[in-house]
């Protein structure tokens, strides 16, 4: 995982995406002011000026309280969310740790040293990732399921991944395997 790099704007370092009653919602942590576009990763401030814990906790239940793996996913986000860490970084991993516990298999990451600005082609470089809301798959070649909020209209894509778990629960890796053979096709 890349620790050394600068911080991006428009990014989903410090947002998501849910789906809300009517239409996808962006939940953005809010950084505290400043110029962040050249500050390191590891050092980037969340502002807690306004209570947008308490909000991002309100919209993540109204989306996912009534999905049959909502209660079980949400709890340790909301624990989370309401530590107040110090640095986006510091709640980016916290995250993701928390995610991945819920997800079969083993998942290990490595943090970087140094900044590299390309690396080998052997080496899957994901930094620049997914413009945020955009995808590279078409929407008619993705996998889908049923989402709660959206049983007699089709599938919204392009959201968090709290989405399949939530509504995937343990089916969740069965999902991210098929979304991956369509980003990743083998020859």
């Amino acid at each position: 995982m890349e620790a050394h790099e600068n911080y991006q704007k428009r990014t989903w370092r410090n947002r998501t995406c849910i789906l809300s009653p009517g239409d996808p919602l962006s939940l953005t942590v809010p950084l505290q002011k400043g110029k962040h576009q050249q500050q390191d990763i590891r050092e980037v401030q969340i502002a807690y000026d306004e209570p947008w814990p308490e909000k991002h906790i309100r919209s993540l239940q109204t989306a996912f309280g009534n999905t049959a793996f909502g209660e079980e996913v949400l709890e340790g986000l909301f624990e989370i969310l309401k530590s107040e860490n110090e640095r986006l970084w510091d709640l980016n991993l916290l995250i993701i740790e928390h995610l991945t516990s819920l997800l079969s298999g083993k998942w290990t990451y490595r943090l970087t040293f140094d900044f590299k600005a390309s690396y080998p082609n052997e080496v899957v470089d994901l930094r620049k990732g997914i413009p945020a809301g955009e995808s590279s798959i078409p929407n008619e070649a993705l996998p889908v399921y049923q989402q709660v909020q959206r049983l007699h209209q089709s599938f919204q894509p392009n959201l968090t991944i709290l989405d399949a778990l939530c509504h995937l629960g343990p089916g969740t890796m069965d999902y991210l395997a098929r979304y991956a053979a369509q980003l990743y096709p083998t020859s």
